[in-house]
């Protein structure tokens, strides 16, 4: 298997795993809206997203591939902006509250965006 093809493997996996850590931790504060998230909740997502995003990187430095240059690419990343900031939202939003909900389902939406642009290679899948 060649270094980029395991980059990718890495790349698919933590955006798997990220995914579920934003169902797991949005289900935990609606259920249990009193009870702070384990620390775990807190920092795994953090270190998930980093080794996602240096997967990313080191599959454009292995394929010479300029993001900027290449229109999918661009509207991943922008989406990945949205999808951040919608998930800030409904974690600080008031635990099952109909913004707290709004911004789960945004940001859902936006996170399905991004894995059918990435399967595509389209901006408009």
């Amino acid at each position: 298997m060649t270094a980029y093809n395991l980059l990718k493997v890495g790349h698919i996996a933590c955006v798997i795993v990220s995914g579920a850590l934003f169902v797991l931790r949005y289900a935990m504060y609606s259920v249990y809206p009193q009870r702070p998230l384990p620390p775990s909740l807190k920092v795994r997502p953090h270190i998930v997203v980093t080794v996602l995003l240096a997967c990313a990187v080191g599959m454009l430095v292995i394929a010479q591939l300029n993001p900027l240059a290449a229109p999918w690419l661009v509207a991943k990343i922008i989406a990945l902006l949205a999808y951040i900031a919608l998930g800030a939202v409904c974690m600080r939003a008031r635990p099952a509250s109909g913004k707290q909900a709004a911004g789960f389902a945004a940001a859902m939406i936006v996170f399905g965006y991004i894995v059918l642009v990435a399967l595509n290679k389209q901006p408009v899948p």
